[in-house]
């Protein structure tokens, strides 16, 4: 039991009735976009507003990111840069939509390019914004991730972008990863299923992120 609630501080795992499940096993990306998938498409919908006519967009991978590019207006005009192969696929479908796929090595896990040739396109890129896929997140830990290149990627987005999104899953709340994208201050927007009001989403608040 001691042990349970030493992992449980530091984020590991979540205690529930009879035992515990943990927060650092991370499925494979098929098996993502099918959990939780009514949630998923709830967080999308709160995160539609957030974009405009005319926007430079940066989507990052993640199964929720491809929840909101599934359903936007179909002749809404962007320009988007991803580094998902699914979104880029889907962005196909949208004939106003100017998208680049950022080139580099494919990390299978997750249906992503990663590495230098992706780390020097986003060096010339100031996007209006970003949605920023990431795996766990705490106030005090900050955003974190279980991949130390995925990380670095993760930091490049936020420095080629003016305002920082993240569409997260409650669950992922007071959780942590290994390796470090930032502090919580990075992201101006936390958007989640949850009510802005809930209590779970105060210390948020405090920080001074836009909850949705």
């Amino acid at each position: 039991r001691r042990d349970l609630n030493e992992l449980a501080d530091q984020g590991h795992l979540k205690k529930v009735h009879g035992g515990a499940i943990s927060l650092t096993y991370i499925p494979s990306f098929k098996k993502r976009e099918v959990q939780e998938i009514q949630i998923k498409h709830q967080i999308a919908k709160k995160a539609l507003p957030l974009i405009e006519e005319g926007q430079v967009l940066i989507i990052d991978g993640g199964t929720t990111n491809l929840q909101l590019i599934n359903i936007l207006p179909l002749d809404i005009t962007l320009t988007v840069f991803t580094n998902s192969i699914p979104v880029a696929s889907k962005l196909c479908e949208y004939k106003n939509i100017d998208g680049v796929l950022l080139g580099g090595n494919i990390l299978k896990k997750g249906f992503t390019t990663i590495g230098y040739h992706t780390m020097e396109i986003l060096k010339e890129i100031n996007a209006d914004l970003c949605f920023l896929g990431i795996t766990s997140v705490d106030v005090q830990r900050g955003l974190t991730e279980d991949n130390r290149e995925e990380t670095i990627l993760k930091k490049g987005i936020i420095g080629a972008s003016k305002k920082v999104a993240s569409m997260v899953i409650s669950n992922k709340l007071g959780t942590s990863q290994n390796f470090k994208v930032g502090d919580i201050t990075q992201l101006d927007i936390l958007i989640t299923e949850l009510p802005p009001t809930d209590e779970m989403l105060y210390p948020f608040h405090k920080k001074g992120l836009e909850v949705l």
